[in-house]
This record gives C-alpha cells, sequence and structure tokens, in this order.
C-alpha cells in the first residue's frame, strides 16, 4: 500500500484565502462599528432613525464579511452556500422578530402601568 501524499495546503479554499481580503473584512467592520457608535453617541436623531441606521450599517458589515471572509459569491463552487445564507438569513430575522414581539406583548400583559 502506498504512502498517501496529501498536502493541506493545496486545497483550492486554502489557496484562495488572502491577507488582503481579511485585513480588508476587519477593517470594514471595524470602521462601520466606529460609525454606528457615533451615531448611537450622537442626539441628533430620532430613536427610528438611529435604529434604521445602525441596522443599515451591519447588514453592509455583514455582507462584505461574507463576501470577504467566505467567499460567497456566484461562482459554481460557492452557490450553494451562498444559497443556504440567503435562505437562512430572513429565518433569523423572523426568528428574532417574533420574539421581540412575543416580549412586548408579554410585558403589556403582565407588568403594571405597561402601555
Amino acid at each position: 500500500m502506498s504512502a498517501h501524499e496529501y498536502d493541506p495546503l493545496d486545497h483550492p479554499e486554502v489557496r484562495s484565502a488572502s491577507m488582503f481580503k481579511y485585513g480588508l473584512a476587519f477593517f470594514i467592520g471595524m470602521a462601520l462599528m466606529v460609525v454606528a457608535c457615533v451615531i448611537t453617541l450622537d442626539d441628533g436623531m430620532s430613536q427610528l432613525a438611529t435604529l434604521i441606521w445602525i441596522g443599515i450599517l451591519a447588514l453592509i458589515a455583514v455582507c462584505a464579511q461574507l463576501y470577504l471572509l467566505f467567499k460567497l459569491d456566484l461562482s459554481k463552487t460557492m452557490i450553494w452556500h451562498t444559497v443556504s445564507a440567503v435562505a437562512t438569513i430572513p429565518l433569523f430575522f423572523i426568528a428574532i422578530v417574533l420574539t421581540m414581539w412575543m416580549f412586548h406583548h408579554l410585558e403589556m400583559r403582565t407588568m403594571l402601568g405597561a402601555g
């Protein structure tokens, strides 16, 4: 039986890794967090506008990191990973929104003086 010679560094996904993309994803994430922090500390916007801006910045950060770190794109090798991520995102938001809705109504029904 011959010895199996396999170098993990020859794997296509490992070979496509890029320190530049990892650094860019890190700096984009950090910059967007700083902008979100500044928006949060600024009293010039309403609560709704602040939440909308923070949500938009979070969406930009997630999309940039999915593309730069996980290489999710429409190529033949990554299409199913991209489709599964796109199918998972609505389920995640539905779970979060339904949990918030449930606790909002729970507070209104059980807490004294809740409006």
